[in-house]
């Protein structure tokens, strides 16, 4: 007798299963198909927004190393996107392996400050409080890229004086 109540508990709890599961598989599609319509419909063109390519960045490179090379400088550059990825870089022979940290700082000072990083020391010379944000490295030598108006990376270049590094960078952002 025992049995058989435990037998019948059992399979209701198993009938009783089935149909939880059942709903929940239906609230599960529904689900899906609600988010996957939501995002055919709310996601725009792939092509909508300019970003930074591959081959724009090699461009912005080749320039800069091109500059470099006929100038005897030993640069390090570094390409990045409107992420903050380095999408392409280098380290010339010569350069002191602390110029490609310097490069990246300087790229991501041009892309969040969106301007040369020579400019951004004159604005950290005047409000020194900017100092204290992290990464912030206002030497020039950094330039943001831009697609028409729309901001889409930024490059740095160190290993030489201030100067050279800037002129790099000009050649770089130029060459978008």
């Amino acid at each position: 007798m025992a049995l058989r109540c435990c037998i019948k508990l059992y399979n209701l709890a198993l009938e009783k299963s089935e149909l939880m599961m059942r709903i929940l598989m239906h609230k599960l599609f529904a689900a899906a198909v609600a988010l996957t319509l939501w995002g055919v419909a709310g996601s725009a063109p792939a092509d909508s927004r300019p970003y930074l390519t591959h081959d724009q960045a090699m461009r912005a490179m080749s320039a800069c190393l091109a500059l470099a090379a006929k100038n005897g400088w030993n640069m390090s550059i570094v390409v990045i996107d409107r992420g903050e990825d380095v999408v392409a870089s280098s380290r010339m022979d010569g350069a002191l392996p602390a110029s490609y940290k310097g490069a990246g700082l300087k790229a991501n000072t041009a892309l969040s400050w969106a301007q040369p990083t020579g400019e951004v020391n004159a604005i950290l010379e005047q409000a020194p409080m900017f100092k204290q944000f992290p990464g912030i490295l206002g030497i020039p030598g950094g330039a943001p890229l831009f697609a028409g108006k729309t901001l889409i990376g930024g490059v740095g270049v160190a290993g030489s004086s201030p100067d050279n590094d800037a002129k790099c960078a000009a050649v770089a952002a130029e060459a978008i």
